[in-house]
């Protein structure tokens, strides 16, 4: 095998919109998966695409991503089913100043977004109950998309432009020599590289430890719930819950989707873990949903799954370049942000790899230093997921 400039570990929708963004750019790329296109998290994700946030380089990616969702096929190729059902993050009084606070800063950057009462809120979704809620952030053009057709999307028009995809095949380790990265240690082999970045999620910091780099990433596990819509209950908006703790997201067949928001660190295994969700996590999150929308009491539980976040101690990713090796990138840690940030990440990623660091990037903030500098990235919710 020829030496490709970059070799990209994880075939997720980070490392496949890095591989597509990187071969787009002209460079020769080898996108190394150890099983199938988003087969990890990334297939499981809820995939909602909001731009709610309280950082504002975070809220510049969202802003940026949400671009590209919405022109998916004419910026990258492909259908990626994406639902523009409108988001609505609401809040009672505790929390309320800090959603004002955010949608002034994000409309600045140029997002769609603004405040509602609970008036607005019931006009909007009227079998929400508004109990408890002081408002919400209201998004008209945000949604969800399909995650696994996405990830295939960036892959395969990737392929189009000459990389090449490797399907199960397994990372081991890495080499260096020289201070250089000089090899991807695979199942299948040894693959030369000028260069790596590794993308594997919650298999990251195992790949990393091959030369004694120690990244604070851990798998974390996250349950989603899926519930049987009634009759009378034929669409809805996505809602994000701060105080119920809950997002709730519509699925086709009169399906939703419920996922917790709370900051959960229930670390385990990659390997080898509960992939199924817990009878207790069913029955408290359709308390949860029956009391924000009372119709839902007569909805039926549909199953659920459980699947993992690889989340860092400030619940941001580590993107950028990676200390001591010449020629290693990274990015991973997304604590659940990963999917809809997805684009802008490929793309900076690309830019850091083609053109190399700049002082003013706003890649940087994310820089694995961050955590021996004790510079960690705060926002305004005690909900880190919420962002």
């Amino acid at each position: 095998m020829s030496k490709p400039d970059v070799i990209v570990v994880g075939g997720g929708i980070n490392g496949c919109s890095i591989a597509f963004n990187l071969a787009k750019a002209g460079l020769t790329v080898t996108l190394v998966e150890r099983d199938f296109i988003a087969s990890g998290p990334t297939g499981r994700s809820s995939a909602i695409i909001r731009q709610h946030y309280s950082n504002e380089v975070t809220a510049r990616m969202v802003f940026r991503s949400w671009q590209i969702w919405q022109n998916f096929d004419d910026v990258v190729g492909g259908e990626v089913d994406f639902e523009q059902t409108g988001f609505l993050l609401g809040a009672g009084p505790e929390s309320i100043d800090e959603v004002k606070a955010n949608i002034e800063m994000q409309q600045k950057i140029g997002i769609d977004t603004r405040f509602v009462t609970p008036t607005e809120i019931k006009e909007l979704e009227p079998q929400l109950s508004i109990e408890g809620l002081a408002g919400a952030a209201y998004e008209p053009g945000s949604g969800f998309a399909d995650p696994t057709a996405a990830s295939n999307a960036f892959a395969d028009r990737a392929r189009d432009l000459g990389a090449i995809i490797m399907l199960n095949t397994r990372a081991i380790a890495l080499q260096a020599a020289g201070g250089r990265i000089t090899a991807l240690v695979t199942d299948k082999g040894e693959l030369p590289a000028g260069a790596v970045v590794i993308a594997a999620g919650p298999w990251t910091p195992f790949l990393t430890q091959t030369i004694d780099l120690e990244l604070p990433i851990s798998a974390s596990r996250h349950e989603v719930a899926v519930y049987r819509r009634p009759g009378s209950f034929k669409w809805h908006m996505v809602f994000g819950d701060v105080k119920e703790q809950v997002y709730m997201r519509p699925e086709t067949g009169d399906l939703m989707l419920v996922g917790g928001i709370e900051d959960i660190d229930d670390q385990v295994d990659p390997d080898n873990y509960n992939e199924k969700i817990e009878f207790v996590t069913v029955a408290d999150f359709a308390e949860r949903v029956s009391r924000r929308y009372p119709v839902m009491s007569a909805g039926a539980s549909a199953g659920g799954w459980a699947s993992l976040y690889d989340i860092t101690p400030d619940w941001h990713p580590i993107m950028g370049v990676l200390p001591g090796i010449e020629g290693l990138y990274c990015t991973a840690g997304g604590s659940g942000h990963g999917f809809k940030l997805a684009p802008a990440v490929g793309e900076m990623m690309a830019d850091l790899i083609i053109n190399g660091p700049r002082s003013e990037a706003d890649i940087n903030l994310f820089s694995f230093e961050r955590f021996s500098q004790k510079r960690l990235i705060t926002g305004q919710y005690k909900q880190s997921i919420v962002g």
